[in-house]
């Protein structure tokens, strides 16, 4: 046939043999490949270069599917289908070698999939030796959405054990268990050989007791921890208007106007979902981001005239997904915005935020004439203060890098995953440098100046010493006018120039030990917001007038709390055993004779500190009638650099012995009954709750550890800060490396002297807490179990690293105060009083009481 050449008969054989040696050499490497899914049951015995996979899914969501396969092949690993919601297991006989968790398969509500690649992540691949159960952490995926998901590999080996020994106990029994990650992790044979030595462990393993009935409460949790009424607060340019966003009890946020000349208030939107930032673009232009299924959406709140008591306004609805760049305070009518449109293109234009058409016709914006230009992978955008783009973050070999240019010409200056000591802040007016915050080669955290052109910090703007800059306070024209720094447990702002010190010293004669936060001021800095609180006043919102010299009273933050007395702080000052001075604070309620104590120690624990605010969990502990000691112990914020590096490596160690320290001094100062003493805290500080528990037997009645840490090497493997080289790096460099240090980690791990926890232990914690994975409260459960202590306990489906939800707040807390009173007993507590403002007055409904400076 025409067009057809004709293959002679030889030709074609030896097609066929060549044909045959390629399905050969393909088959050949699927069987030097091929791994073995197992049954339950299954018992094979492993061949020389074989070793054993145990995989793991956790998943919010169902998925289409999760695919792993050894590195360099295409067929040397499986697919699991179908995975449901929750935990999926599964058990193979694999080539020893290395894999790697390659793709995910992301499948909503109505069947629409989206590919997850994982397969380029270093952070996904894992090896398997022959001879070995080789475990390499979880695989936890949250989906977020269509096209994003949380995912990360967690180290929870227990239920992984569990599983084994129920469905394939020969293998288990027969195989070393060995968690395969970044770290070694001592707990599963650990656990293989106290369970082997346990006389007679209970049938239940993972019993836990209730926590006792608190009886009747003075201070209600629910009422204590019930949602602060205040979320955000800004003045319009002139400080006539103000704009708030406050929660109401329903759960439901309003975004209000407030007319302060006027006396009167509006409400200008409503939302479930919470509403973002809040912004004046002008002074009839209000700016606030409010969720919808794109993220977060623009909307612009034009205002009109006054009709009545209300202004009418026009309600625009802008782009999603994205942010405000700049508010181009110059340029009537237009801001800086920046969003992802076609193909997840960034973009930044200019946008008329009161034109209807323009806000709506974002999305629809031109990719060729954006204005962010000479930047890949480009994440975020700054200005400066005439509107050009001159900084960007971007994207740099898996890491987050700052460029600074102009005109489309930009070069990295700073990686902004490393922890070098200097955080940006904000570009000068110019754009030319960067106020930041630095300790670099210095004793404490500074005000400086850093160059971009020179690479270096090139001035200090402030310093003090001994003290670490919180924040920096900035001007009209982006200028700093002062710094806020913690002094003595108060917030501090020490202001540059004259006028705006004057303006502070009225503040603080106005509230006398109150700490005083200017949160927003207008353009003339003639009209100030105040955020005022204290140990034992829950934060206040007032409008100052500088030229009136009168301070207004807003709102309540917690009006729930507004009538009801607290009980007020006293510092304490030391030294440690090393010489180096400590901050330490004593709560004591009224009453007769010696209070019994809560020691509670902070999180962190580097680069956190307790400080004279508002604690709610302080003043319920009080209110229960106990005495509260919090201590700024070594690797604390805010007393310099040699202070907070003097925490490094101190886990268990120099960090307890300043606890100690202060302890000692409390009991020689206060009224306090040393035999009535627990001691309760939160991360860190449930660490070392527990931790106390055994290193000064007999000292305590009870330990409280709310997300702490049982298992100091799990914290490596388990935990968003071991996730990534960067965050590993920062664990080895605060805390240790378990790899050269794992005896001293196991020494001061209280999950490995369980058998020393012989007083009474409550836990609490939530199942996504991501920070301290509750792998760590299972694991202490389990062993405290071996020995018949089951601990009271409490667990939260869908908490994190805080308990948040007000059930479940009224709940822990309840169940603290039940805890506490069975074991120190009722202490009788006064009544509640009317509350006294800080000149003695009694304080009156928010906006009707004002006081003079």
């Amino acid at each position: 046939m025409q067009g057809i050449d004709r293959v002679e008969p030889r030709y074609r054989f030896a097609g066929f043999v060549r044909g045959g040696f390629l399905i050969l050499a393909f088959a050949w490497c699927l069987l030097a490949h091929a791994i073995d899914r197992l049954d339950p049951g299954e018992a094979p015995t492993l061949k020389e270069d074989e070793g054993l996979l145990a995989v793991s899914v956790d998943t919010s969501a169902a998925l289409g599917s999760v695919k792993f396969l050894r590195v360099g092949t295409f067929f040397g690993g499986d697919v699991l289908a179908h995975v449901p919601v929750g935990r999926t297991m599964q058990l193979y006989v694999v080539p020893a070698g290395r894999y790697q968790w390659v793709k995910v398969n992301l499948v909503d509500a109505y069947n629409w999939s989206s590919i997850l690649t994982l397969k380029d992540d270093p952070e996904y691949a894992f090896e398997v030796k022959a001879g070995q159960i080789t475990y390499a952490g979880e695989l936890v995926l949250r989906p977020r959405g269509w096209f994003t998901s949380g995912v990360r590999v967690a180290n929870r080996s227990l239920p992984v054990i569990d599983w084994l020994r129920e469905k394939f106990p020969a293998l288990y029994e027969r195989y070393p268990f060995v968690y395969s990650g970044h770290y070694p992790d001592p707990f599963p044979e650990f656990y293989r050989k106290e369970r082997a030595a346990a006389a007679d462990p209970p049938a239940d393993l993972d019993a836990v007791r209730a926590p006792p009935e608190p009886g009747e409460l003075a201070l209600p949790p629910k009422i204590l921890w019930a949602s602060g009424r205040i979320d955000t607060a800004v003045l319009s340019p002139s400080g006539a208007l103000m704009a708030e966003v406050v929660h109401e009890s329903d759960g439901t946020q309003w975004l209000r106007l407030i007319d302060v000349d006027a006396g009167s208030s509006q409400a200008l939107v409503k939302s479930t979902l919470g509403i973002g930032d809040v912004q004046w673009k002008d002074e009839r232009t209000l700016l606030a981001n409010l969720p919808s299924l794109g993220g977060d959406q623009l909307h612009a709140f034009v205002l009109g005239e006054r009709s009545g008591e209300a202004r009418r306004f026009e309600h625009l609805e802008g782009p999603a997904g994205g942010r405000i760049v700049d508010l181009l305070p110059d340029y009537p009518g237009e801001i800086l915005y920046e969003a992802r449109v076609r193909q997840g293109t960034l973009v930044v234009h200019r946008l008329e935020v009161a034109s209807r058409r323009a806000m709506q016709g974002f999305a629809k914006t031109s990719i060729a004439n954006r204005l962010n230009k000479g930047v890949d992978d480009d994440l975020a955008w700054y200005a400066d203060g005439y509107g050009a783009l001159r900084a960007a973050v971007a994207k740099k070999d898996g890491e987050r890098v700052l460029m600074h240019g102009s005109y489309g010409k930009f070069s990295p200056i700073l990686r902004l995953s490393e922890d070098d000591g200097l955080t940006p802040l904000k570009l000068s007016y110019d754009g030319n440098v960067i106020y930041a915050l630095s300790d670099q080669g210095r004793a404490q955290r500074d005000l400086v100046v850093y160059d971009p052109a020179q690479g270096k910090i090139t001035k200090t703007l402030y310093s003090k010493p001994g003290v670490d800059v919180a924040a920096a306070l900035f001007g009209d024209r982006r200028e700093p006018i002062g710094v806020r720094y913690y002094e003595n447990g108060r917030l501090v702002s020490e202001y540059f120039d004259g006028r705006n010190r004057s303006i502070e010293a009225m503040l603080q004669n106005a509230f006398p030990r109150r700490s005083v936060a200017i949160v927003d001021r207008n353009r003339a800095a003639d009209r100030m917001l105040l955020w005022v609180d204290g140990s034992d006043q829950p934060a206040q919102l007032y409008y100052f007038d500088a030229g009136k010299r009168e301070a207004q009273l807003i709102d309540e933050a917690m009006p729930e709390l507004q009538k009801r007395k607290f009980v007020p702080t006293e510092l304490m000052k030391l030294q440690n055993a090393a010489g180096m001075p400590i901050d330490a604070f004593v709560t004591i309620p009224d009453g007769n004779g010696k209070r019994p104590l809560v020691v509670m120690p902070h999180g962190g624990p580097i680069g956190v500190a307790d400080a004279l605010h508002f604690d709610r969990g302080v003043q319920f502990l009080a209110s229960l009638g106990y005495a509260v000691l919090q201590v700024n112990f070594r690797g604390s914020d805010g007393y310099g650099r040699a202070f907070r590096e003097a925490g490094r490596y101190q886990y268990g160690r120099g960090i307890e012995d300043d606890i100690d320290a202060a302890l000692q001094a409390a009991l020689e100062r206060f009224p306090l009954d040393k035999e009535r003493m627990c001691v309760l805290g939160a991360s860190y500080g449930g660490y070392s709750a527990l931790y106390s528990a055994f290193r000064w037997p007999g000292r305590f009645r009870c330990a409280v550890s709310i997300s702490g840490v049982s298992d100091r090497t799990l914290f490596f493997t388990a935990s968003d800060g071991g996730t990534t080289r960067q965050g590993r790096e920062a664990l080895e460099r605060w805390i240790g490396n378990p790899r050269t240090d794992l005896e001293a980690m196991i020494a001061t791990s209280p999950l490995y002297q369980y058998r020393q926890l012989t007083l009474p232990i409550m836990l609490v914690h939530g199942r996504e807490d991501a920070r301290v994975d509750f792998e760590h409260t299972r694991r202490l459960i389990r062993m405290l179990n071996l020995v018949r202590r089951p601990p009271v306990a409490l667990s939260f489906d869908d908490e994190g690293h805080s308990i948040g939800e007000a059930k479940n707040l009224d709940a822990e807390w309840s169940g603290i105060a039940g805890f506490l009173r069975q074991h120190l007993g009722a202490v009788p507590a006064g009544a509640p009083a009317a509350a006294k403002a800080a000149d003695g007055t009694a304080a009156t409904a928010a906006g009707a009481s004002s006081r003079r400076p």
